[in-house]
């Protein structure tokens, strides 16, 4: 007799996912139940009956500490109850179930009318109803088209583990049914290989055996797939259903299981088989479909078929926690990626295992097609993910910079954000830069280089550590390096009454350091201004880019003097552009003398109005018209830039105001009579 297993068989994804968190609660504390069988297999259950977690049917009896929520999902309202009676929850909906939901929820708030192709006694199916608020039709078949009305909007999604085949066939069969259609092809792709692989393997042999629970959906699916073929087909739930009476010698037996029956009661069904034909160990080939290169020799022993045998059956399980593995991109959304690794189902990594980088959307990183590394997590806390391309690049990216660190080599890195201490930097993978390290001196501000890239030297590596940062890196030397170079450029080029741009590097009481691009120069506070400066952080601020005049040089002290009042113009060169004999202006008053007060009518330009200006009436003291710092209106008499005098008069710009004034009222006392009298001025005329 010859064995052979389907390519696909077995626990799919979302059902080994579901296992494993209920695993993980049966060794919680806490007394744990799933609301309903976890999958649809006797061994299953009575496995987790047997480790304290019981299944219960009635929503209205939920008690213990916690509820997991089985594979096929539940309701939005039973949720609600479950939330209502406090127990904790652990969600191991399949996360392509979780998916229709979505579309049934979608379509029921856009108003499309909802057919679901499924059994309505299918808990898959009744969760799926809840979600659209129980407004939709449940067909089984495509005879039950016909009698469906006609529709304006309608919307059409599957129960996951129907046959495709029929899904499409009620598809095109409700096409003229409606004015608009939108169909969601929610068959899980797992079911559709394991049907695909049971299909072709039937056609290859004399029997097929399908294992898996009689009341699964997707195993009574596979057996029909099977039996269309007009082999053979037995379904049968475990080792102890085998009949020898069904087999005969050197008959090709093929094997598939359904997505919820567990490796094990696969494993017994292959070891009884092996004891078949009269008592006698027979000598059995077990291979794959499409892989004849691995049968034994004839001389090959029942004992080294098992081994074989158990061989083949790895290749059923999933890859271990923390295996590396290839997949390739077959979906892509904003939040997750699902990746088909070869078995028999995708992997899904989710957004925040795609990348090191904090991106919006998944569809930044992959795209369909695309083959890609991955490591099996298998599960999380929150029991949603399976893999992650995040670990195996950060592994990939340790790799490469332990072989830099080891040569001593550079890095380059973005710096990503500020902790306490230093900043963090994405260079493949995080690593820490002390604020020590940042620069080859003090920094006050650590924010402003986040979001910039730089070269680093990595100066510790331990890839093995367990606290703290497992990589250092350090721009310290490396920026006293390159202003080592920088200064010896500057001061090979550099030469008095030269302009050059630069940047405010420190602030203090006597001027500013200004860094110049490989050396500072001070600017001193005298040299800031024609006027009068207090402070620099008056006139500053630090990291401003300005011009500088170079003043001075002294070459064996290295010390650069800086002027910016060389580069701007003098406040008699702005008055002389500004301002004439006859102008009338706005000053302040700055100071007080017997023969009369100063004006200040730009700064660091005073003019003298003269005791004898101040009015048109005798004044005894210039404050008996003017206080220091009034606002006050003059007229400008004469202009000597020589000796670099201004004479003003209070008096005089009061007449031209007055003047003013009265011709402005004239002016609009004429206009107002003729609009009030425009056949008497005609009249005139």
């Amino acid at each position: 007799m010859q064995l052979i297993i389907a390519d696909e068989a077995g626990f799919c994804t979302g059902v080994r996912r579901a296992f494993h968190i209920s695993e993980e609660m049966a060794n919680s504390e806490g007394k744990w139940f799933t609301l309903g069988p976890l999958v649809h297999n006797k061994a299953v259950v009575d496995y987790f009956s047997q480790n304290g977690i019981e299944p219960l049917e009635d929503i209205n009896n939920l008690a213990g500490d916690g509820i997991i929520i089985r594979s096929h999902g539940v309701s939005p309202q039973a949720m609600a109850v479950i939330q209502e009676k406090g127990l904790m929850i652990r969600d191991a909906t399949c996360p392509l179930v979780k998916k229709v939901h979505e579309a049934a929820r979608l379509l029921q708030s856009e108003g499309y009318d909802i057919i679901v192709f499924g059994d309505i006694h299918h808990p898959e199916v009744q969760g799926i109803m809840g979600w659209c608020n129980h407004k939709a039709q449940v067909i089984t078949s495509i005879d039950e088209v016909q009698s469906q009305k006609k529709f304006k909007k309608l919307g059409i999604i599957s129960q996951t583990t129907r046959n495709e085949n029929e899904f499409l066939a009620v598809v095109e069969a409700l096409l003229p049914r409606a004015q608009e259609i939108r169909v969601f092809n929610t068959i899980c792709s797992a079911t559709r290989k394991r049907q695909e692989a049971a299909r072709l393997l039937s056609a290859e042999v004399d029997c097929m055996l399908v294992i898996g629970d009689r009341n699964s959906s997707n195993t009574k699916t596979l057996a029909q797939e099977c039996q269309n073929t007009g082999v053979a087909t037995h379904v049968i739930e475990s080792a102890q259903d085998l009949n020898p009476e069904w087999f005969k010698a050197g008959d090709k037996v093929g094997v598939s299981a359904g997505a919820s029956t567990p490796d094990w009661i696969i494993k017994e069904v292959l070891d009884r088989m092996t004891q078949f034909d009269d008592g006698a160990p027979q000598e059995q080939i077990i291979q794959e479909t499409q892989m004849e290169t691995n049968a034994p020799r004839e001389n090959d022993t029942s004992e080294e078929n098992f081994a074989k045998m158990e061989a083949e059956m790895a290749d059923i399980v999933s890859p271990s926690r923390g295996d590396i593995i290839k997949g390739i991109v077959v979906e892509v959304h904003d939040d997750d990626v699902m990746v088909d690794v070869g078995g028999k189902s995708e992997g899904i990594i989710p957004l925040r295992e795609m990348s090191v980088k904090d991106v919006s959307s998944a569809k930044l990183l992959a795209t369909v097609g695309e083959e890609i590394e991955v490591l099996v997590l298998k599960w999380d806390d929150d029991g949603t993910i399976l893999l992650s391309k995040k670990k195996v690049d950060s592994k990939r990216a340790m790799d490469k910079l332990e072989e830099t660190f080891n040569e001593g080599g550079i890095v380059e890195g973005t710096i990503t954000s500020s902790v306490k201490g230093g900043l963090l930097v994405d260079v493949g993978v995080i690593a820490f830069l002390p604020a020590s390290h940042v620069e080859d001196g003090y920094v006050k501000n650590l924010d402003e280089y986040i979001g910039k890239t730089y070269s680093f030297k990595i100066i510790e590596f331990n890839r093995n550590k367990k606290r703290g940062s497992q990589i250092v890196l350090s721009r310290k030397q490396l920026v006293e390096a390159e202003k080592s170079k920088l200064k010896e450029q500057f001061w090979a080029t550099i030469e008095e009454g030269q302009v050059l741009k630069g940047r405010i590097k420190r602030l203090v009481d006597y001027g500013a350091f200004i860094d110049l691009g490989g050396f500072e120069g001070l600017l001193h506070v005298s040299e800031i201004d024609h006027v009068r400066v207090e402070h620099p952080s008056a006139v500053f601020n630090e990291g401003d880019e300005i011009e500088v005049y170079i003043l001075a040089l002294d070459r064996e002290k290295q010390r650069v003097s800086l002027s910016r009042k060389k580069l701007l113009k003098s406040p008699w060169e702005i008055v002389m552009e500004k301002y004439a004999e006859g102008d009338i202006v706005e000053g302040k008053v700055v100071r007080i003398a017997p023969f009369g007060a100063f004006v200040e009518i730009e700064p660091g330009v005073d003019g003298l109005v003269h005791i004898s200006q101040l009015a048109n009436y005798r004044v005894e003291k210039p404050q008996d018209v003017v206080a220091v710092s009034q606002i006050i209106r003059v007229k400008i008499l004469s202009i000597d830039q020589e000796e670099k005098r201004i004479g003003l008069s209070l008096k005089e710009a009061a007449e031209s105001l007055q003047e003013e004034e009265v011709q402005e009222y004239l002016q609009n006392q004429e206009g107002q009579e003729s609009q009030d009298d425009p056949e008497g001025s005609a009249a005139d005329e």
